[in-house]
């Protein structure tokens, strides 16, 4: 079964030391339907590290992925969520194991 990743990509830091920093909301083990419906539950929710007061919030969609974009006191902030595919992960290496065995029993199947 294939495991899923809620994924938010968002400014991190402040002036001129921003970047731009990635982490996994959840981890959802079935099929890619559940994990956006995960996804879905997560964003409109989700408060991201900047601006520390929003004075206003913006939350767009493009198909399978959103855009939530913050106006600070100074300057906009934004993140991206999306939907990705787990197959492999180096300090989990069952997850791959699980991929090649899925695999596996695909090409068992035809």
């Amino acid at each position: 079964m294939a495991r899923w990743a809620v994924v938010v990509q968002e400014t991190e830091g402040v002036g001129d030391d921003r970047i731009w920093g990635t982490k996994v909301l959840a981890e959802i083990e079935g099929d890619r339907e559940e994990a956006l419906a995960e996804m879905r539950r997560i964003v409109p929710g989700y408060t991201p590290q900047h601006p520390f007061n929003s004075r206003q919030r913006t939350l767009l969609r493009d198909g399978d992925s959103y855009l939530l974009i913050t106006r600070g006191s100074m300057r906009d902030y934004h993140c991206v969520f999306k939907v990705w595919e787990l197959l492999w992960d180096s300090k989990r290496p069952e997850i791959q194991q699980e991929r090649l065995a899925d695999g596996a029993a695909a090409d068992g199947a035809r």
